[in-house]
């Protein structure tokens, strides 16, 4: 245990107050896994924590619901005082929240048993839900009735899934089957909590886990619609062992963990659904699916809030993905780094050599790696950075041209050449190359 969280807990207890690490920190200890953050549950009231910590709190947003968040070191830890909470409105949230003294109380309000275990030096490990066994039976299990639980808080449903995928553990029978039958409750929520879910779900060692619990329970036809449409499609292609869907889960586990490319990689072949055509030999072609795919991403992630930077980023990843040409020369290589942008093109080709991976056994993805390693060099050169030409159109017209179609010819012109050879993209030796082809 982090010596800032001992020093939160003895500080509370010098003031006469009980405190436990509780929650997911106190799960993956138990699991051996380093916590990613701590939260602590104690006695003292929020106005009782800020006297005590002072220049230490962080945030004291959380305080009508108990909550202050200090910053000691490197740590933003949450202090929460012991609850009990009054019926949820909106399946999302309590109306009102009560302290108590009682540690059974505040932990009876948990989602699961595996995150309603609490733990402190003097007493150890606090489990009166039976969360250490859940954890050996690889279970995910609520504290109480999984209907109540679901109905407090629809997200549930989906930290349910996540956290089965995360750990690859088991999702108790009796929740699994209130998932399936409130799976609706999910569309009072508001995106961005869904989309926090989707994040944590996508950046986990193996997504897939969660994604084919979401199509079994069909939360997937709740949350993104379009994807569940894959479930189950035949792709009627040689080059194609799974169906659609297990081949997205595929490519999805397949590229870096980079929470863009996850997206990508889940959207990349959406649209095949709609584009499917066969031939009169009975095989699948999707014309366009990779345009028309990063239109849907697009509009996917719009509906989830997503900023403008990121839309675009999976944008272009899908709408390339499918550009793998077998031979490409250097010049080929910068104009397509100048298109996608030297921070996409790297994670292009992860979708690629991915998306290659998961088709049939046997593809070769060896020309793709290559290509990688020499755009890797390629990035080096002048034009992949921001100002791709050291001239202008304003240096173009100091030459004597007027402005208008000739200054774009020109820069068209010089920007072949820069892409021929690199070394020309001095702004000398630019103005050179335009007077000898336009003023001769």
């Amino acid at each position: 245990m982090p010596n800032e969280i001992l020093y939160v807990i003895e500080i509370l207890k010098s003031f006469s107050h009980k405190a436990y690490v509780v929650g997911g920190s106190v799960r993956d200890f138990y699991l051996n896994k380093e916590p990613y953050d701590f939260d602590i549950t104690t006695s003292a009231r929020p106005e009782e924590i800020k006297s005590i910590f002072g220049s230490l709190v962080l945030s004291t947003v959380g305080e009508k619901f108990g909550t202050i968040v200090l910053r000691i070191n490197s740590y933003d830890i949450e202090i929460t005082t012991f609850r009990i909470e009054s019926a949820y409105e909106e399946n999302r949230k309590p109306k009102e929240v009560i302290f108590t003294n009682s540690l059974k109380e505040d932990l009876k309000r948990r989602d699961f048993t595996i995150n309603a275990m609490a733990y402190n030096k003097d007493e150890g490990l606090i489990d009166l839900f039976n969360g250490k066994k859940d954890i050996d039976d690889k279970i995910i299990r609520t504290v109480g009735n999984p209907k109540d639980r679901i109905n407090e808080d629809a997200l549930r449903i989906l930290r349910a899934i996540r956290l089965s995928g995360q750990l690859d553990f088991k999702i108790e029978e009796n929740l699994y089957k209130e998932i399936i039958e409130n799976r609706y409750l999910l569309e009072k929520l508001s995106k961005e909590r869904i989309k926090s879910e989707l994040d944590k779900v996508l950046m986990s060692d193996k997504p897939s886990i969660a994604l084919s619990v979401m199509a079994d329970t069909k939360v997937l036809e709740v949350i993104l619609p379009s994807l569940y449409k894959t479930v189950g499609f035949n792709q009627h292609s040689p080059y194609h062992s799974k169906l659609l869907f297990e081949h997205i889960l595929c490519v999805v586990d397949n590229v870096d963990k980079k929470l863009n490319l996850r997206y990508a990689a889940l959207f990349h072949d959406i649209e095949k659904v709609n584009t499917l055509e066969i031939d009169k030999d009975g095989v699948g072609h999707f014309y366009g699916h990779d345009e028309l795919g990063a239109k849907r991403a697009e509009l996917v992630l719009k509906s989830y809030n997503t900023s403008k930077d990121y839309i675009k980023a999976v944008y272009v990843l899908v709408k390339e993905h499918m550009k793998a040409h077998n031979e490409m020369t250097d010049k080929a290589l910068r104009r397509q780094i100048r298109k996608v942008g030297k921070e996409n093109i790297l994670d292009l080709y992860s979708l690629m050599i991915a998306d290659r991976i998961c088709t049939i056994d046997g593809r070769d993805i060896l020309f793709l790696e290559e290509r990688k390693e020499r755009i890797k060099e390629l990035l080096c050169e002048s034009t992949s950075q921001d100002k791709f030409l050291n001239i202008t159109g304003k240096d173009i017209m100091s030459l004597g041209f007027d402005e208008g179609k000739i200054v774009g010819e020109i820069l068209k012109y010089l920007e072949e050449k820069v892409l021929d050879d690199p070394s020309l993209n001095r702004k000398d030796l630019l103005i050179d190359l335009a007077v000898e082809k336009y003023r001769s």
